[in-house]
């Protein structure tokens, strides 16, 4: 997997950044891991770019936020708001070809199958905190920026 490190060029200027529910999570909660998340949000916003994220990741992460942080679920969405986030809506051919993934991989969560649908079809790397990605082999490995804590998050 393609690790992110201080000195690295963005991994986001050159093509299309997307990033799944909980990689994005590991930045809002703070985790090690997140600061790898916000190094590249960081990058995206300097260069001018948006990192993609998936409708259904969204819901998941408003979901977290209004179940964990009820009483500060405005602040989630203020902070959320100035990220460089592009929201990506679920169309009829990504919807097929994610449930074609998660038939071909048994365990495949529906938001990790359309974010990879979104890194094939763009050529784009995906930041994911899924450790199935890279050991189901659904994307080349430089298509990859893992942040997650090696088991399911």
């Amino acid at each position: 997997m393609k690790p992110a490190s201080h000195d690295s060029p963005s991994v986001c200027g050159d093509s299309a950044c997307i990033i799944d529910a909980p990689a994005l999570m590991a930045y809002l909660e703070g985790t090690p891991k997140g600061q790898v998340v916000q190094r590249l949000l960081e990058q995206a916003h300097a260069s001018g770019a948006k990192v993609s994220i998936t409708a259904l990741d969204m819901v998941h992460v408003y979901h977290k936020g209004l179940a964990q942080h009820p009483d500060c679920f405005a602040e989630l969405l203020a902070l959320l708001d100035q990220l460089p986030l592009q929201v990506e809506p679920v169309t009829q051919e990504g919807a097929l070809e994610a449930a074609r993934l998660m038939s071909e991989h048994q365990g495949l969560e529906p938001g990790t199958s359309l974010c990879v649908y979104l890194a094939k079809v763009s050529g784009g790397t995906l930041i994911t905190a899924d450790p199935s990605v890279d050991n189901l082999g659904l994307l080349p490995s430089g298509q990859i920026v893992y942040v997650g804590n090696g088991g399911q998050e």
